[in-house]
């Protein structure tokens, strides 16, 4: 911390809050009534301002705090506006700061995020669980990179569980999306907006997030559009990696649609909860497991024999990539489409009817084009 007069909390009587100098920098704490010394508004100033004053103590050394570290690296997320980062990164490790937040980075051990990461195996799959570990790991080596520790002790010695790849399972039959977007109405306000939600997915392949942060000026005649260097808004998943816009193409159904909705609201994102508030990481999830619930769709599994805990809302995009691939074999534009790398496609969504792509080799050779018989 640069030297000068200690740091102290007090009440600024002009702005109605609790406020506190760091170096050349006001920060204001708590915004309410002069209420010392155990007030709700001085108590809560008092919790920011040791937060602040933990994200100095003992930078660039092994005895800066693990909340510190972690804070600073949800600063740097928002900052970047790294895709759904921040809010992944909320979901994933905050549970393992608030359990190890406590301790400077020289105390961190392997095993602590390893028993964390297990300790998770009842809501989260191993795919699930490796990508929490992945983010630790890359908050402590990004604080590591950027000085704001000496040494990274978890590097190189931690074991993570391997994600499993999306499999044949993830690919969703017509009936199963007609009847999980048929249900998603059927709720006690009759509200049609997550229904929409889920038909938009199904019909343009387009990962959740993407939709979730689309705005009004990402649509452009016909498409959503994310720019590579956009300098507002959503940051698309490989825009750094790739330097291309990312292209979502809207069927003139949808395209009436998204119209019809940034018309209600010319400004901000375009699809909204019943309440008019985007669609948040959480919100998704909790309407998706009471999704999962309805009778219909537990009974519609149940006859044909699927694990109920393998659907996932990224399902629609899975399933519009194979049928796409089925319908054309075009897996050049499929990627483009997607968003995605040609390896991505045949290492995820390589789930094909062989029935088709055996018509196809048909058609192609001059052949009759069927398979019955052989």
């Amino acid at each position: 911390m640069p030297r000068g007069p200690k740091p102290t909390v007090r009440y600024w009587e002009s702005r109605k809050a609790y406020a506190c100098w760091l170096g050349k920098t006001r920060h204001f704490l708590a915004r309410g009534p002069e209420d010392a010394p155990n007030g709700p508004t001085y108590l809560a100033a008092l919790d920011q301002f040791r937060k602040l004053v933990a994200l100095d103590e003992g930078k660039g050394t092994d005895d800066y705090l693990v909340s510190a570290l972690m804070n600073q690296y949800r600063a740097h997320l928002k900052a970047t506006r790294k895709s759904g980062a921040p809010g992944v990164f909320e979901v994933m490790a905050r549970g393992f700061t608030e359990e190890f937040g406590n301790l400077r980075v020289r105390e961190l051990q392997p095993h602590m995020v390893e028993d964390y990461i297990a300790r998770q195996s009842h809501r989260w799959n191993s795919t699930s669980q490796s990508h929490a570990g992945q983010l630790i790991l890359g908050a402590v080596s990004w604080a590591r990179k950027k000085g704001f520790i000496a040494t990274d002790p978890l590097r190189g010695r931690v074991d993570l569980p391997s994600p499993i790849l999306r499999g044949r399972e993830a690919r969703m039959s017509e009936e199963l999306m007609d009847l999980l977007i048929d249900e998603s109405s059927k709720n006690q306000h009759k509200s049609t907006e997550f229904g929409e939600l889920l038909w938009v997915l199904r019909q343009t392949g387009a990962r959740p997030g993407e939709i979730r942060h689309a705005e009004a000026f990402n649509y452009e005649k016909g498409k959503l559009v994310f720019r590579w260097n956009a300098t507002k808004g959503y940051i698309w998943k490989n825009a750094k990696r790739t330097q291309r816009d990312r292209v979502i193409f809207l069927t003139p159904e949808v395209q009436a649609h998204v119209e019809k909705l940034i018309a209600a609201n010319p400004s901000g994102p375009i699809f909204r909860t019943p309440r008019g508030a985007s669609w948040s990481l959480t919100s998704v999830c909790n309407k998706w497991r009471w999704l999962l619930k309805r009778p219909r769709v537990i009974a519609f599994c149940k006859k044909h024999g699927i694990e109920i805990e393998t659907l996932k809302m990224y399902n629609f995009r899975h399933s519009w990539a194979c049928n796409y691939l089925d319908t054309t074999g075009d897996i050049f534009g499929a990627a483009l489409m997607l968003g995605t790398s040609v390896k991505m496609l045949q290492q995820r969504y390589f789930h094909m009817d062989m029935d088709k792509l055996h018509e196809r080799y048909l058609a192609y050779m001059g052949k009759p084009a069927t398979v019955q018989g052989i």
